[in-house]
């Protein structure tokens, strides 16, 4: 809110803000350091705490009774009758510590299109990773039926994106490491990952030559099947002559009510829009879509959470798609102009 009343006020004051990707660094920085700052204390304030934190990776070998050359493992960290639960408890705190910005950078750079219960699992699945690999590490008998449970249980969630598999596996990863204490390795995995994230989000090199396709959305996304005609939304921005950044496709149960809230919210974001027939569709539901040109701060994410936070209960989904043509729409035109 106060970025957005910062915008309107910088014309008439000579201040012009451009709204780009804002990179987290300086919280990284921050949150990182302080982890480091805490992993330094306990090592030198806490018994052990460096065999907790960065111990060898041959910590608690694999202990085979039919093999004469089993070795034993080493001894955990701290002893005593709570020794264990103390472990136990470090071992899943360090593990959702160096969880949590995985899964902040993971809501960062979706916006508005991320996944809440792929958001939870990043968080939990690092404590039960850590606490069956405590318990099966030193076991060959409970390894090999871990395997045999694991084998029975299928998952049947389906991801929206292959990255989000990506995120499951760091999550596994730093389960892992937080179990055979080695946090240290952990806490490497966490930044890296996290730092070529939001430089892939920032600079997106992999979009460079990428055909139009959906940039952001808003509300029930099941709803955006059909993709805008491209070639007639240029007839139509030619024939009101609007020079047009992107597409705004808007599914409402009340196309009048919803064609309000986006004029409300378009007159403080655009320079300029034109609002297409209303379809209706099947269950009462109605689409349009919305021709927008921006103005030189804004960000479509500002007009999709707008519509998000103060028009939800007009707008049941909406999707900005950038102005952008493909080859085959030449062809297209092609078509219509020989029929």
């Amino acid at each position: 809110m106060l970025e957005r009343l910062i915008r309107k006020s910088g014309p008439r004051r000579g201040v012009r803000m451009r709204t780009r990707r804002h990179l987290p660094v300086i919280g990284l920085t921050l949150y990182y350091g302080a982890v480091v700052l805490l992993g330094l204390l306990i090592i030198e304030f806490v018994p052990n705490g460096r065999q907790a934190i960065a111990a060898p990776i041959e910590l608690g070998a694999v202990t085979d009774p039919f093999s004469p050359t089993a070795t034993t493992p080493a001894p955990a960290p701290w002893g005593g009758p709570f020794g264990r639960l103390a472990l136990t408890l470090f071992t899943v705190f360090g593990a959702v510590v160096l969880a949590l910005p995985v899964a902040g950078i993971y809501m960062h750079t979706r916006r508005l299109r991320y996944d809440p219960s792929l958001v939870q699992t990043m968080i939990v699945l690092p404590i039960v990773v850590a606490g069956v690999v405590l318990v099966v590490k030193n076991s060959l008998a409970l390894a090999f039926a871990l395997a045999g449970i694991v084998a029975g249980v299928r998952f049947r969630q389906k991801l929206n994106e292959p990255k989000d598999a990506v995120y499951v596996l760091l999550s596994l990863g730093l389960g892992l490491a937080a179990a055979v204490h080695a946090l240290d390795i952990a806490l490497a995995l966490s930044l890296a990952f996290n730092l070529v994230v939001l430089a892939l989000w920032r600079y997106d090199p992999g979009a460079m030559y990428a055909v139009a396709g959906p940039m952001l959305a808003m509300g029930d996304t099941a709803l955006l099947t059909e993709r805008p005609s491209f070639a007639e939304a240029r007839r139509f921005a030619a024939k009101e002559d609007l020079d047009t950044d992107g597409i705004l496709v808007v599914y409402a149960p009340d196309p009048v009510k919803a064609r309000r809230s986006i004029d409300v919210t378009l007159s403080a974001e655009a320079k300029d829009w034109r609002v297409t027939k209303a379809t209706g569709l099947e269950g009462g539901m109605h689409r349009f879509e919305v021709l927008v040109r921006l103005a030189g701060s804004t960000d479509p994410v500002d007009i999709l959470g707008e519509l998000e936070e103060r028009w939800a209960g007009q707008i049941a989904a909406a999707e900005y798609v950038p102005f952008r043509f493909r080859p085959d729409d030449e062809d297209e035109d092609d078509d219509d102009d020989d029929d």
